[in-house]
């Protein structure tokens, strides 16, 4: 059990204890009295009916049975508690029958006779057996409970102080006070082993663990709407320049900023060229003090609150560029500021966790959907609009991963929650313009308000730079810059930056002015066209190493480590055969980093950037370093077809990306230490997911297919002993048993695994078949006709399968041709969609994720009408019994498709299953005639 629920527990004990004493000194008192006084058996009457109360929350539920929990009591504890438990219901069930059987109705005579009937009732031996038998229960209880597990307790205080710390919620004075409170009593407890007045400080211990519980609720609540790349594109935004934006605080400027702050409602629109600064103004503008100055007035008497959120096309994750990331971080950052909306925002699940500490898997997805995260989003604005009010800050709605007239949608939507107001940012596209321009007030154009900031920017750049200033006097008719720089700019500031960057590298090589000059005139305006001049300044030696690396750049459907760049960087194919197996010395992965930082920037021209990150361990020098682009604006220009035709003239004809990706990142998972192999580490990501994406893609083409499967098995014989290694851990963190669970970026990791144990020998084989390495496994299974039966009964593949062809959490690795392909060919071989373990069988996964995590128009399951067809066709079980999640009822497979598909469209599933019990009947039949001719041809003989 867990130690917060069992001292619950404990408490509900001593409370019953300690009431029931004070029922029996009440009959006591009564039984004693001479009159029998009306006031007393009044008062007996009402502890009666708390007595009830008290007497249920004694009782142990279902769900509090022991689990498997890095916390949890001893077996020796957990049967006394349970027995105590039992003990406590006995008494109490005994205390009720009999003051049931005397309760006191009416006046007069019928009153004075029943309290007669107490006195007979209660004698005074039966009132002391019933006393010495509560007061056996608190001794037990007392000394059944040890300091060691105290000390459990304590530390899971102490976990979940620092557990606050990193989600920043708003519960620090309260769990401090809990663990101070939780101390004291200990403490008490301790001098006072052997005396009755130790009861007090176990009362008080127990409501602590109560306290304790339910901010642990609090705390899972918050992990499950957190996500690990929540911060990564606020941290990665440039901070403004010194001094720079504050005109947007003017309150006598058009703009009108400051009065939307303080006055409106609705919606404010930030709009601006590619370039122009949008995401630094967005950050710079939600985090200064003069918004949160201007919000309280519009607050007025009410709690202000504030979220926001920057969408990132380039991210590599789905959740920094989808609704469904938006709602779940502006959720997370609203209740870790008011944690106390907790319990009212999901109130079924905190009640969950504060009761029994477990929340289930199911649950927590039904609650992560858009049309949930909406529903609890507009519970929190209805039931705090007496004394709450919300603003949001929204960048980059055109780095929306979706169509534009969705992510308005949901804009609108926000906007009519009750005491919201949202700011949002975007290029000046038509349907944005359209929606948030035209005649509105309350927008704003970057690129037309920006010159002073641009001006102070070079002159503190360009102008304290202390050659420029010596250029400067010796040359009297030195133009003036500054202003050159200003005027040409127009209002784009990663224009600016590149200029003052390449007058910078100028002044360092000793340019002249006229050299200066120079370069401002020959910085082309268009930024297009400004990345075109500077890649062709590319020296001849170094083109095809920066075809390389731009073209792995642009491809990278996930931002890769600059240790991946510097195994392409090698220029050797076949590098993941010769690389050996094992982590080299950290000075040399330092410094063959270093190396490929400064190849980089002479490659990319700048243009690419290594993120900053703190060295600390082995993984951080292989996984960390990612490379990306210095602006959007240069992965667009190099999306091109004159960008694509140039650099494939640069490239070298045998260079294929996909491949040198799938070398480059394998090589890497063999460098990694054996305890990289360990649940949460990024070597996952980049093996299973990031690999797989690529290997598909590899094994679908002919001249790189057979060197694909000895990559593949390669990579298998020289990382099982890794997998050997942790394969128990392994396992229990993919089926969400494991230490610290299933991890919430990737919600369906839950659902890898239906065997009883991972098997080594199968990984990669298992990824494969899951994530639809078509050819390599099709081989695999003609030469070994078993390891079908092996690899289906070890991975839900045919689940990740349908997951493929829906696009759903990993659509980067979702190909629907051959998804079906590879469905195909795992149920021709046998693959049992009925099959599962503990009665969730793959064919209700897949239903079920259909059901419960979209809406009534879900494209996914038009899209999964062929995978159902050939499912049925194949024995899915017409029948099956689903779960609604929200509604707790259970519906069957064939209702289920007859509301998700047309009378046509569910006519042919249902000839489908016909045919198919057609099929079965005249095999069965075909059956009896052959075995009655044998038993015919064995009796003629």
């Amino acid at each position: 059990m867990d130690p917060l629920a069992a001292a619950g527990l404990a408490g509900n004990i001593i409370t019953f204890v300690d009431f029931s004493t004070k029922v029996l000194s009440r009959a006591r008192q009564l039984n004693e009295s001479a009159s029998g006084a009306t006031a007393e058996n009044d008062e007996l009457e009402s502890l009666t009916k708390n007595l009830k109360g008290l007497a249920d929350r004694t009782r142990r539920r279902p769900s509090e049975m022991p689990q498997k929990d890095h916390f949890r009591l001893n077996i020796t504890s957990e049967a006394i508690l349970d027995s105590l438990s039992q003990q406590c219901i006995q008494v109490a069930d005994e205390l009720l029958e009999t003051l049931d059987s005397v309760k006191v109705k009416g006046d007069g005579r019928a009153r004075r006779n029943a309290i007669q009937a107490v006195k007979t009732v209660w004698k005074q031996g039966h009132i002391d057996t019933l006393q010495r038998r509560l007061d056996r229960i608190s001794k037990q209880l007392i000394d059944g409970m040890s300091m060691e597990q105290l000390q459990v307790i304590n530390r899971r205080l102490r976990d979940m102080a620092v557990e606050n710390t990193r989600l920043e919620a708003n519960r620090s004075k309260e769990i401090d006070q809990l663990r101070r409170d939780f101390n004291s009593a200990i403490e008490k407890i301790k001098a006072n082993a052997e005396e009755e007045q130790t009861l007090g400080a176990w009362l008080v211990l127990s409501d602590t663990a109560r306290r304790g519980q339910a901010y642990f609720a609090e705390q899972v609540i918050l992990q499950s709407l957190r996500f690990s790349s929540i911060d990564s594109r606020h941290e990665s935004i440039s901070k403004e320049h010194s001094h720079t934006f504050l005109w947007i605080f003017d309150q006598t400027s058009s703009i009108k900023f400051v009065e939307w702050l303080k006055e409106e409602d609705g919606v404010y629109w930030v709009s601006g060229k590619p370039g122009s600064g949008k995401s630094t103004l967005i950050k710079f503008v939600a985090e200064h003090e003069q918004t949160t100055r201007y919000l309280e007035e519009w607050a007025g008497d009410k709690k202000l609150v504030t979220a926001n959120f920057y969408f990132w096309s380039a991210s590599t994750h789905h959740s920094q560029k989808s609704q469904r990331g938006l709602l779940r971080s502006i959720l997370y950052q609203i209740l870790r500021q008011c944690p106390e909306l907790i319990q009212m925002a999901y109130h079924d699940q905190w009640i969950a966790m504060a009761s029994d500490g477990k929340v289930l898997k199911e649950s927590r997805d039904e609650l992560l959907t858009v049309p949930a995260l909406l529903n609890t989003l507009r519970k929190i604005s209805t039931s705090t609009a007496s004394n709450t009010k919300f603003c949001f800050f929204l960048d980059g709605l055109d780095e929306y991963d979706g169509r534009s007239a969705d992510i308005i949608e949901l804009i609108d939507i926000l906007k009519s929650f009750q005491n919201v107001k949202t700011c949002v940012s975007s290029r000046p596209w038509n349907e944005f313009e359209d929606h948030f321009g035209n005649d509105s007030p309350w927008k704003l154009y970057m690129h037309d308000l920006t010159r002073d900031d641009i001006r102070l920017y070079v002159d503190e750049t360009l102008g304290k730079n202390s050659r420029f200033r010596q250029l400067q006097k010796e040359d009297p008719e030195c133009p003036d810059f500054v202003w050159n720089i200003v005027t040409e700019a127009d209002g784009v500031f990663l224009w600016v930056f590149l200029v003052i960057r390449s007058l910078l590298e100028g002044l360092t090589n000793s340019d002249r002015i006229k050299d200066l000059q120079e370069r401002v005139n020959e910085t082309p305006k268009d930024l297009k066209d400004y990345f075109k001049t500077i890649l062709f300044s590319t020296e001849n030696r170094y083109r095809t190493q920066t075809a390389r690396i731009f073209t792995v750049a642009v491809n990278a459907k996930y931002e890769h480590p600059l240790m991946a760049y510097w195994v392409i960087d090698q220029g050797n194919p076949k590098y993941v055969f010769q690389c050996p197996v094992g982590t080299p010395a950290e000075e040399i992965l330092s410094s063959q980093l270093e190396n490929m930082r400064r190849r980089l920037k002479v490659l990319s021209k700048g243009l690419l950037e290594a993120k900053h990150t703190v060295p600390e361990s082995v993984d951080n020098l292989l996984f960390g370093f990612e490379v990306g682009f210095l602006h959007r604006t240069v992965r667009d220009y190099l999306q091109t077809p004159d960008a694509q035709s140039m650099l494939q003239s640069w490239s070298d004809d045998t260079f294929d990306v996909d491949w040198e990706i799938c070398s480059a990142v394998g090589s890497l998972t063999k460098m990694a230490p054996r305890e990289s192999f360990m649940p949460r580490r990024p070597i996952w990501s980049y093996l299973i997911y990031f690999f797989m994406c690529y290997a598909q893609k590899v094994d679908r083409n002919p001249s790189f297919r057979a060197d694909m499967a000895s990559m593949l098995e390669h990579l298998q014989a020289a990382l099982a002993p890794a997998f050997e290694e942790h394969k128990d851990i392994l396992y229990g963190w993919t089926t969400g048993d494991g230490e610290g669970g299933v991890d919430s970026e990737y919600p369906e990791d839950y659902t890898i695994f239906k065997g009883k144990c991972l098997e080594p020998d199968l990984v990669i084989m298992s990824a494969c078949a899951c994530l639809g390495v078509s050819n390599f496994v099709t081989e695999n299974f003609a030469k070994d006709p078993q390891l079908c039966s092996r690899v289906t009964n070890h991975v839900n593949s045919l689940y990740w399968s349908v997951q493929r062809i829906n696009v759903n959490v990993f659509p980067e690795i979702s190909q629907q041709y051959p998804a079906m392909s590879m469905l195909e060919l795992l149920l021709a071989h046998g693959a049992d969609p009925n099959g599962g373990v503990n009665g969730q069988s793959e064919w209700r996964l897949i239903l079920e994720e259909l059901m419960n995590d979209g809406d009534d128009e879900d494209p996914r399951r038009l899209k999964s009408f062929e995978a159902i067809k050939l499912l049925l066709r194949h024995g899915a079980d017409f029948e099956q019994q689903c779960m609604r999640r929200w509604e707790n009822t259970e519906v069957k497979a064939n209702e289920l498709l007859r509301e998700w598909f047309d009378a046509d469209q569910f006519g042919v599933l249902e000839d489908t299953v016909k045919r198919r019990a057609s099929k079965t009947k005249k095999g069965l039949k075909l059956f009896k005639i052959m075995r009655r001719l044998k038993l015919w041809v064995t009796s003629k003989k």
